[in-house]
């Protein structure tokens, strides 16, 4: 991707974007990012026209022409949930919360992805309880469900806010409908942690499982503006929803959400503290010859 700024004014800036593909795209954009007007003779201009991997072309240019007027101008044109470097700070927050923190913002998630195990002979829950009831309307086994939390950091880049516990699920093939719980200060958050059902029954792994989920969201961030993402972020596993459905489904990009795809310069990387043992894990995982309880643990977790 290679991209050049035509036109700075106080009203917005214009932009000329080289795509992976070496097609060209004209773009403007105002200062908060809004893109007012994208021209390119590469592809079709009706999306209708346009096979998956075209279209995914075309957004990979307008990302990263949003990403690269952040860079190099003093605009915030940067969407919230493609941000890279604001994941990062959130990320590093995360690791350094204590056990007492995590259960104070995230405590209701915890349960909630918990809830899904109380009946499993082999997950010690506890008393455990679901904060709130899946939906009547959802389709599916119990566990084809997403849970969300945004993130809001104050100035000093602690936590200052968390929103509920935000419920993602279907109820027809390709019709997903979302619920959101509690309150969320009036601005966009800072980030959105992404996670299934996991039977992790303390709170510090599920720390490491919120981070871990903002780690590949980052590397989303940067695959989805056409560019490799830094080495830290070469893992792989589930980020985003959307990104995982994109990573399934479009031809131009391989399989980042599977924790054993084999893509040269990725690896797997959760490893989270478990203050469990392996017998009370028990039959949750399966034996699987020389792999290590780590390694049991993500095929759990990020099964495909």
């Amino acid at each position: 991707m290679e991209a050049n700024i035509e036109l700075e004014t106080g009203e917005g800036v214009a932009i000329r974007v080289i795509d992976n593909q070496q097609k060209e795209h004209k773009i403007e954009m105002y200062p908060d990012g809004e893109i007012d007007y994208h021209s390119t003779n590469g592809y079709a201009s009706d999306p209708s026209d346009r096979t998956n991997s075209e279209d995914e072309f075309f957004s990979q240019a307008r990302r990263y022409a949003q990403y690269h007027v952040a860079q190099e101008t003093d605009h915030d044109t940067i969407p919230w949930d493609l941000n890279p470097d604001q994941f990062e700070t959130v990320r590093r927050v995360l690791l350094n919360l204590s056990a007492e923190e995590v259960e104070t913002w995230f405590g209701e998630l915890f349960a909630q992805s918990l809830s899904h195990y109380r009946d499993h002979p082999d997950v010690d829950t506890g008393d455990v309880s679901r904060p709130h009831e899946l939906p009547a309307d959802k389709i599916g086994p119990e566990s084809a469900v997403l849970y969300k939390q945004e993130i809001y950091l104050d100035d000093a880049d602690e936590i200052e806010a968390v929103s509920g516990v935000i419920v993602e699920y279907y109820v027809a093939k390709g019709e997903r409908r979302t619920v959101h719980h509690g309150e969320v200060p009036d601005r966009d958050p800072d980030a959105c942690v992404e996670v299934s059902p996991a039977p992790l029954v303390a709170v510090e792994p599920f720390r490491d499982y919120l981070a871990y989920n903002l780690r590949c969201q980052i590397r989303d961030c940067y695959v989805g503006m056409g560019l490799e993402p830094p080495s830290q972020y070469k893992v792989l596993g589930p980020g985003q929803y959307r990104f995982t459905g994109k990573y399934q489904h479009f031809e131009c990009y391989p399989e980042y959400y599977r924790k054993d795809a084999d893509i040269p310069g990725y690896s797997h990387e959760f490893t989270p503290e478990l203050p469990v043992s392996e017998s009370e894990l028990g039959g949750l995982l399966e034996a699987t010859g020389n792999q290590s309880l780590y390694d049991q643990l993500k095929d759990t977790l990020f099964s495909a």
